[in-house]
This record gives structure tokens, sequence and C-alpha cells, in this order.
């Protein structure tokens, strides 16, 4: 939880103390990609030869470093990845705040062919994003072609992402307000934010990304079905109750926002989802 914070005030910090957001944005998705390479280099299974060649090729994003070149992870030879999981299920619109195509490369390792779309969540983007990123707004996505939305921008694009405290504030206004146009927002997203219920899954709870997903969003949607958040149990204090009252907060707090918690790993969720679905 702190890791995720001291990421936003750091990235706040570099755009405001060197005057230029995109670059601090550049920097940290190359970071990504030296860590992703770096642990890639360990796995025997990955020859030294092709890690040197991706070293070389400068220009690759963090989703064709990972999904295309390296193939980590491997959707089809781990069908309890989560994201495996997900892939397998009968979703139509998959709405994502990572900036990666991990997702996608999920769905095309089980025979499916995703649509990837990306929310101008600053006007300025409407004309720096590649055209076929921007949304479709006749695009009717089924669980054979669906939609995956991307929120907080995409790795091809640094200036796209939200990282900084100001890019999720503005971020939070701009989905308030076009939540609800429908020339702006693609009805399929705003369907399955306001009719469907939801599953998150991977968020924690002080994390920038969860509240502002939730004030901007999710909250105030009566004809929501109730919903479902994975959520890992409190890491216990030397306060022998300290884990239980962190627990009840999360329970009250997720409670009126109309979600369901289900205590443990992202991993630990997916394994079960599997074994009652496609493990048998």
């Amino acid at each position: 939880m702190a890791g995720q914070r001291a990421l936003t005030r750091v990235a706040q910090y570099l755009s405001v103390t060197r005057k230029d957001a995109v670059r601090a944005k550049a920097r940290y998705l190359q970071f990504l990609n030296e860590q992703l390479i770096e642990q890639a280099s360990r796995i025997p299974s990955i020859a030294p030869a092709l890690i040197a060649e991706v070293r070389r090729e400068r220009m690759l994003t963090f989703s064709q470093i990972a999904s295309d070149r390296l193939k980590i992870p491997d959707f089809k030879a781990q069908p309890d990845n989560p994201l495996s999981v997900l892939a397998t299920l009968d979703i139509p619109v998959y709405l994502t705040t990572s900036p990666h195509r991990l997702i996608e490369a999920a769905l095309l390792a089980y025979d499916k062919q995703p649509r990837t779309e990306v929310y101008a969540w600053r006007e300025d983007l409407e004309e720096s994003l590649p055209t076929e990123l921007l949304p479709d707004l006749g695009y009717k996505p089924d669980v054979q072609t669906p939609l995956v939305f991307h929120l907080h921008g995409i790795d091809d694009d640094p200036a796209s992402l939200v990282l900084t405290e100001d890019d999720y504030l503005e971020f939070l206004v701009k989905i308030t307000h076009d939540l609800p146009d429908t020339t702006v927002m693609p009805s399929a997203v705003r369907n399955a934010v306001s009719n469907h219920w939801l599953l998150l899954i991977g968020y924690r709870m002080h994390a920038w990304d969860l509240h502002v997903l939730l004030q901007g969003m999710i909250r105030g949607k009566p004809k929501r079905p109730r919903s479902f958040t994975v959520q890992l149990t409190p890491e216990a204090d030397p306060a022998a109750n300290n884990a239980a009252r962190i627990q009840d907060y999360l329970t009250n707090y997720f409670d009126s926002a109309q979600f369901d918690i289900y205590w443990g790993a992202a991993d630990a969720f997916a394994q079960t989802l599997w074994q009652e679905t496609e493990g048998g």
C-alpha cells in the first residue's frame, strides 16, 4: 500500500520539479521494462541470447516485451493464472487501470479477439492517441470479441498514463463528467458500470486508483447488482485486535459501495474460480 502511494508522490514531485510530467512517466515505464528484463534473465527457460536481443530493442513497450518477446506469463501454459482465468470467462467488457496489454494477451491466448480502447482523460489525448485506440461508440463487444477499456492510459503513450496526484484528481473530475455522456463514453462501458455486477481484483485499500474508481465511477449506481472485490486480509499489527478492526472497517467501506469481499490473494481467488469453472 505504501509503495503505490509513494510512487504517486514521487511521480508528482518529478513532474513539478522538472516541469516535465511526460518525461517522468517515460522514465517510470523504462524502469518497469528494465525490471522485467532483469527478472526474466533469472528464468532458466529463457535463452540469454533472447534477453540480450530484447535489451537492444530500446523502443519496445512493457507489453511487447512481456507478451510478444518473452512470453511471460505464458497464459496458455498457465491456465490458473488470474488473467488466464478471467480470459476464459464469458465477459464482454474488461475495465482496467493497468497501462499494459496483458489482459489482451491472455484473451488472445484463449482464441478471443479483444478490442483495445483508451479513455482520453485529458482533452489533448484525443489528438495524441492513435485513432484505433480511441473509443468507438458504436462497438458492440461480446464474449468472443470483448472490449478491454484502459482507464488510466496505455504504455504505448507515456503521456496517457494516470500516475501523479494531479493526474488522479484530473481523471476524477473528467470521468465524473464523461461517464453519463453518451457522446463520449461507450455504452458498453456505461452499462457495465451502472447495470452489471463488478469484480474488482488487484486493488489495495489505500491506493489512489481504487478510491478514484469508487468515487468517480462506481458509487451512486442504484441499479447495479451487488458486486465483489478481492482484498488481502489486513496484516496483523503488534496490537492483537488491530487487524480485526481494519478488516471490519474494510467490510463496512465496501458494503457502503455495494460490494462483498473475498478475503485472500488474487492468485488464491483465481485458483478457486478456475477449479469451479474450467478446472472442475
